[in-house]
């Protein structure tokens, strides 16, 4: 199974999967209290998250400065180069919304390797 962020794509139509990511992102978020609306419909579910987070993180850059947003970046572990390469991509985006969408990601890839890793399917392949 590839993690990449890349395909991490695939997963953002299922509500089950969307579910369990914003359950990581308040995770992350816990030291601020974040209470986000559970999306209900799976074709929107990314966007609808997006858009709970998106101001969070803009009032978040706000009020505790961008080293602040650098370490909390750094814990969920999305990195400098994947925020570079993401606005280059995505020129018309505020930043803000590029941090929100690579934080959904981030978590929804968290989710699916935990997944992944508590699954037979990883038995099956032995322990290396």
């Amino acid at each position: 199974m590839d993690f990449t962020l890349k395909n991490v794509e695939d997963y953002t139509k299922n509500l089950s999967w969307m579910l369990k990511a914003l359950h990581q992102i308040e995770k992350e978020f816990y030291s601020q209290a974040w209470i986000f609306t559970k999306p209900v419909r799976a074709e929107t579910s990314f966007e609808d998250i997006r858009q709970q987070l998106e101001p969070k993180i803009n009032q978040l850059i706000e009020n505790r400065g961008d080293q602040y947003c650098k370490q909390i970046l750094y814990t969920i572990d999305v990195s400098e180069r994947q925020i570079t390469k993401a606005q280059a991509l995505d020129m018309d985006a505020s930043f803000s919304n590029v941090i929100a969408n690579l934080i959904i990601k981030r978590c929804l890839q968290k989710v699916l390797i935990r997944n992944y890793y508590k699954s037979p399917e990883k038995d099956a392949l032995g322990s290396s």
